[in-house]
């Protein structure tokens, strides 16, 4: 990645699940180190930026700015979300001499006057996503804040003691957000999770990069949308399916979820087009047995519908399913770069006009969404930020009229049933035989070459 890389020398890492420490360090971190608008109240970042990693790093040892800079990373198999920000430097020296001040006296002694130390927590109960907190310090400064607060020996002898790092460094605040860049990882990419501490090279799909939260807020927004979208249809249950399917045969129409200003737009792919082809599709999949990881499936906001699901296993069994989850394109996500300003992308591809697009499975779209709801509901991270999406209604009606609710519902189901069976019987009885050609329409579907060619990309993608 970029953004930052792994040396050796220079700092101290303490993982929550590992209980050790290596050192690590930054390069060409100053060309993302971006200094915050001049509307901002306070300097955040010396006015001169340095001109190498050592100037850098001896520009944060005789630091007296009230801001320091972190970064922030979300990341599970699929996704990595950074953060270049600043934080509260009192903070941020009391957190790193929650130690005792072990970590700043090591690198005194060694002769280094700024520490770069990272921690990795754990991100969220499926066990497979972390978030990070790298700080860069003046080792000085931290060792007199651990002078000051006096933490004793047997306080760090207990269990908890030795993730203390892991701990404090969670909660610093990231107050002010210079930098951030998303990549997505391609399809079948898999953690390490028992070494945490070593960098991942795993080739990326795309990646979006930006100075602007509200980019991140317009994403964000698109994925609720859709996901309250899949919500409903999994409440309101199969009943409807049937009539849907049918009228979906003659009016097909690509599912169409957008940010209010239509910046950002996801468009969900046919499902009942992987079924009709299947037979290809199988024929990939065995061909590729052993040459692909599959991962077990991800969330039922990101799954096919019941009869979809139950037919493909039917056709290739569960295996054949989280194939297709993992490899085969169900989503295209477009930004148009024109009312998205100051945005850098890479992977992406070039439509009409502004827009530009990138193909989604399944497991990275449930990937990019866990990563946004690690973002969110991280008080720490600037806590200001707010999701805006224009589908969230008032919560008290779902609290009113629950009876009256249930049975409109009811009724509606009944009335779905009774006009699809009806619709089918006219279809089958007077409407002309449509062709059987398996194609996409208006440019929204993803043939079986795009497949192939999303497989084969892995030796042309750049490492992370």
């Amino acid at each position: 990645m970029s953004l930052l890389h792994s040396l050796s020398h220079s700092s101290a890492l303490c993982t929550l699940h590992h209980r050790r420490h290596h050192r690590r360090s930054i390069l060409h971190l100053n060309k993302h180190l971006r200094r915050p608008p001049s509307t901002l109240s306070c300097r955040s970042y010396p006015r001169t930026l340095p001109s190498s990693e050592q100037e850098f790093l001896e520009a944060i040892a005789d630091s007296d700015e009230r801001l320091l800079p972190c970064v922030r990373t979300y990341e599970n198999d699929s996704a990595r979300l950074s953060l270049v920000g600043a934080v509260d430097s009192r903070q941020a020296l009391t957190a790193a001499a929650a130690d005792g001040g072990e970590a700043a006296s090591e690198h005194v002694q060694s002769g280094a006057r700024a520490m770069v130390v990272e921690t990795v927590y754990p991100g969220g109960a499926e066990g497979r996503s972390t978030v990070s907190t790298r700080l860069f310090l003046p080792a000085r400064k931290v060792k007199e804040k651990a002078s000051q607060l006096k933490i004793t020996n047997d306080m760090l002898g207990s269990s908890t003691s030795r993730n203390i790092l892991a701990m404090t460094f969670r909660q610093v605040v990231v107050q002010q957000l210079w930098n951030f860049q998303l990549v997505l990882f391609h399809p079948g990419a898999d953690r390490n999770m028992a070494d945490l501490e070593s960098p991942r090279e795993v080739p990326w799909s795309f990646a979006l990069s930006s100075l602007d939260e509200g980019v991140i807020s317009m994403l964000a927004e698109v994925v609720c949308t859709y996901a309250l979208s899949s919500t409903e249809q999994l409440v309101l249950g199969n009943a409807h399916e049937e009539f849907f399917r049918t009228v979906s045969r003659w009016f097909r129409k690509p599912g169409r979820f957008s940010s209010k200003d239509s910046s950002v737009i996801l468009w969900k792919l046919f499902e009942y087009d992987m079924v009709e082809n299947a037979t290809i599709l199988l024929e990939q999949f065995s061909a590729s047995k052993g040459k692909n990881r599959l991962h077990k499936s991800g969330s039922k906001l990101f799954g096919w519908k019941q009869a979809v699901q139950s037919k493909l296993e039917k056709i290739g069994g569960p295996d054949f399913c989280s194939w297709l989850s993992e490899y085969v394109p169900a989503y295209r996500l477009q930004v148009d770069t024109q009312k998205l300003k100051d945005l850098k992308l890479d992977g992406w591809r070039q439509l009409d006009g502004s827009m530009q697009e990138v193909l989604l499975t399944q497991s990275q779209m449930a990937a990019l969404t866990n990563i946004l709801d690690l973002f969110y509901e991280d008080v720490y991270t600037l806590p200001t930020k707010e999701l805006s999406c224009h589908m969230v209604l008032n919560p008290t009606i779902l609290s009113n009229e629950k009876s009256p609710s249930l049975l409109k519902m009811l009724s509606l189901a009944l009335a779905g049933v009774i006009i699809a069976v009806a619709l089918k019987a006219f279809g089958q009885g007077f409407l002309p035989q449509f062709t059987k050609e398996k194609r996409y329409l208006n440019g929204h579907g993803t043939p079986p070459s795009e497949i192939d060619s999303l497989q084969d990309e892995r030796s042309d993608q750049a490492k992370v």
